[in-house]
C-alpha cells in the first residue's frame, strides 16, 4: 500500500506518525512517501526557548501523544529545549535522495525529540547530506495546503481519501494491528 504523509519535525503528533510509518515500512505493509512541511512558519528562525506558555502547551501535547500510544509504539519523546523553526530541515530533507528519506526522517525526529537538538541549527541540518531543495519543499507545502485544513500529520490513502491529525494516527495504528490481534513490531 502506498501512503503519502505530510508532517513537521517539530510536531509530536507527526513524530508518532513517523514512528508508526517506519514500523509499517519495516514490515513491508506500506511504502510511505513522507513529505515534510513547515506547519508553523511563525516560529522565529532562531527558534523559541521552551519556557512559559510554550512549555505548558508542549507538555500538554506530549501528554496527549503519550495517551495515544498503542502496543508496539516505542515513541517516548522528551521535551526539547528549543521549539525549532524547521524551514531549513524541511528543505534539506527534500534534497535527500528518495531512497534515503525514510532513514533521514527517523533520524531527524530522533535528534529533535530524543536528543533535543535544534533543527533550525545549520550545523545539525547540514549533517544530513544532500543539498537543500527549496523547490520540492515549497511544492510539498502547496500540496498539503491545497488539501484544505492544514493539520499535521495529514495522510492521503491510496484511494485518495485524506485523513488528518488524530484520524491519521488512528488509521496508522489500525494498519499496525492485523486481523490476528498481534501488533506489527
Amino acid at each position: 500500500m502506498d501512503l503519502v504523509i505530510f508532517g513537521d519535525f517539530n510536531c509530536p503528533y507527526s513524530a508518532l506518525a513517523s514512528e508508526r510509518a517506519a514500523r509499517l515500512e519495516r514490515a513491508g505493509v506500506a511504502h510511505v512517501d513522507w513529505r515534510a512541511v513547515e506547519h508553523d512558519p511563525t516560529i522565529p528562525p532562531a527558534g523559541e526557548v521552551v519556557e512559559g506558555t510554550v512549555r505548558a502547551d508542549l507538555d500538554e501535547e506530549l501528554e496527549k501523544v503519550h495517551g495515544l500510544l498503542v502496543a508496539g509504539d516505542e515513541f517516548a519523546p522528551h521535551r526539547p529545549p528549543v521549539r525549532s523553526n524547521t524551514a531549513a530541515a524541511v528543505e534539506q530533507y527534500a534534497g535527500v535522495e528518495p531512497d534515503r528519506r525514510a532513514r533521514v526522517r527517523v533520524e531527524l525526529f530522533r535528534r529533535y525529540w530524543l536528543l533535543g537538538e535544534d533543527l533550525g541549527d545549520e550545523r545539525v541540518v547540514d549533517t544530513l547530506g544532500g543539498q537543500r531543495d527549496p523547490v520540492t519543499a515549497a511544492a510539498w507545502n502547496r500540496e498539503w495546503s491545497d488539501l484544505g485544513q492544514p493539520v499535521v500529520p495529514t495522510m492521503r490513502l491510496p484511494d485518495g481519501y485524506v485523513s488528518r491529525g488524530l484520524g491519521a494516527l488512528k488509521r496508522l495504528a489500525d494498519l499496525l494491528e492485523p486481523g490476528d490481534g498481534q501488533p506489527i513490531p
